[in-house]
C-alpha cells in the first residue's frame, strides 16, 4: 500500500513516485517497472541503478563500507571528511585559503540566479551537484538541490544522466564544475534541457586547462567552442571564461610536482606547499581575463543561455570562436 503523489518521476521509466506506507522507500507507479528507491537519513535516493555510474547500494551501506558518502567521495584531498564538526569547519577554512582561485570571469552562478529572479516573477532553480552551496533566499525563487553525496544537505541524491523530475518542471538549471563528473555529457545536457520550460535558463561551468580532480569520477574536457556545441539547444545570453590561464597554469604546476609522489602523506604536503608557493601567478588572471586570447588557454569556461526552439548548426557554431588561434582566415 502506498500513500500520496511526491511531484517526482522514477528516474527509469519517469513514471510518477509514490511514497510507501512506511515511507521508507519512494515507489515506482508503473507497472512494469515498480523500482523502489529507499530514503535514507530524510534523503530520497533516486538513481537508476541500469545507467549510472552509482548503485542504490552503495548509499545503503553503511558510512564505513565502500559506499558513496561525504566519507568517500571527496571533493578535495586524499583524507577522509572528517566527522568532527570543528575540525571540519577547520579544514574547510584552511582549503578556502589554499585553494582559493583569482577571479577571472565577468559572471556567475550567482549572477545567473540574480538574473533569473529578475526576469521572472517566479522561478523554480534546480541546483545539481550542489555540495554545500547555497543560494540567497529570494521572494520569488525556490531553489532544488540535488547531488551524488549523501550528508551534504541535498533535497535529493540522483544521477544527471536521468534526473527524477517532470518535463518542463524547471525554470532554471545550475551546473557548476559538474559535467566533466559524468561519464556522458551530451546525455545530461538533453536532461537538463528536459526539465527545463521552455525559455528556461542554464548555467553551466566546466574545466578546459584542468588536471584530474575527484579521480576516477571524472571523466571530461571542453574547449569554450566544445562547451557551446555541449549546449547547442540553447540560445546563449553570456559565455566566456570562468577560470583564466594563470590558474591553469598553477593547477598544471602542482600537479607536476604531484607526479613525483605516490605516498598520500607526502603529496598532501607538496600539494599545500606548491599552492602557496604558486599563488602570486594566479593575480596575472586579473590581466589576462580581458584578453580574448586567454580563452584558448583557459582554465575553465562558463555558458549561461535560455533553451531554444531548435539546435544551432555546427557550421553556425564556428562563428561562436572567440579566441585568436586562427588557422584558417575567413573573408
Amino acid at each position: 500500500m502506498t500513500q500520496s503523489a511526491t511531484g517526482l518521476v522514477c528516474p527509469r521509466c519517469r513514471s510518477a513516485l509514490v511514497v510507501s506506507a512506511d515511507a521508507s522507500h519512494l515507489v515506482c507507479s508503473g507497472a512494469a517497472c515498480g523500482r523502489m528507491f529507499p530514503v535514507v537519513d530524510g534523503t530520497p535516493v533516486l538513481i537508476n541503478d541500469e545507467n549510472s555510474v552509482f548503485a542504490i547500494a552503495d548509499f545503503t551501506k553503511s558510512r564505513k563500507s565502500a559506499g558513496i558518502s561525504v566519507d568517500t567521495i571527496r571533493l578535495r584531498g586524499e583524507a577522509p571528511a572528517s566527522t568532527d564538526r570543528l575540525r571540519a569547519a577547520l579544514r574547510r577554512a584552511a582549503e578556502r585559503l589554499i585553494y582559493f582561485s583569482v577571479n577571472a570571469s565577468d559572471w556567475s552562478s550567482e549572477k545567473s540566479v540574480e538574473y533569473v529572479a529578475e526576469a521572472l516573477p517566479a522561478a523554480r532553480i534546480l541546483v545539481v551537484g550542489a555540495g554545500d552551496k547555497r543560494y540567497p533566499d529570494l521572494p520569488n525563487v525556490r531553489y532544488t538541490y540535488t547531488d551524488v553525496i549523501l550528508g551534504e544537505g541535498a533535497d535529493y541524491v540522483c544521477d544527471l544522466h536521468d534526473l527524477p523530475f517532470p518535463d518542463e518542471s524547471f525554470d532554471a538549471v545550475i551546473a557548476v564544475a559538474v559535467l566533466e563528473h559524468v561519464a556522458d555529457p551530451f546525455r545530461c545536457a538533453s536532461e537538463i534541457a528536459r526539465v527545463l520550460r521552455p525559455g528556461g535558463y542554464v548555467y553551466s561551468v566546466t574545466p578546459f586547462m584542468q588536471q584530474v580532480h575527484m579521480g576516477r569520477y571524472d571523466f571530461t574536457r571542453f574547449t569554450f567552442l566544445g562547451h557551446r556545441r555541449l549546449f547547442r539547444h540553447f540560445t546563449q545570453v553570456k559565455a566566456g571564461m570562468a577560470l583564466g590561464p594563470a590558474g591553469a597554469l598553477a593547477w598544471s604546476l602542482e600537479y607536476f610536482c604531484l607526479s613525483f609522489f605516490s605516498r598520500s602523506a607526502t603529496r598532501k604536503y607538496v600539494r599545500v606547499a606548491v599552492k602557496l608557493a604558486t599563488a602570486p601567478i594566479k593575480y596575472f588572471d586579473r590581466i589576462l581575463a580581458r584578453r580574448e586570447g586567454a580563452l584558448d588557454a583557459a582554465g575553465g569556461v562558463y555558458f549561461f543561455g535560455t533553451k531554444a526552439d531548435r539546435p544551432i548548426s555546427d557550421r553556425e557554431l564556428l562563428k561562436f570562436y572567440r579566441g585568436r588561434d586562427v588557422v584558417y582566415d575567413q573573408e
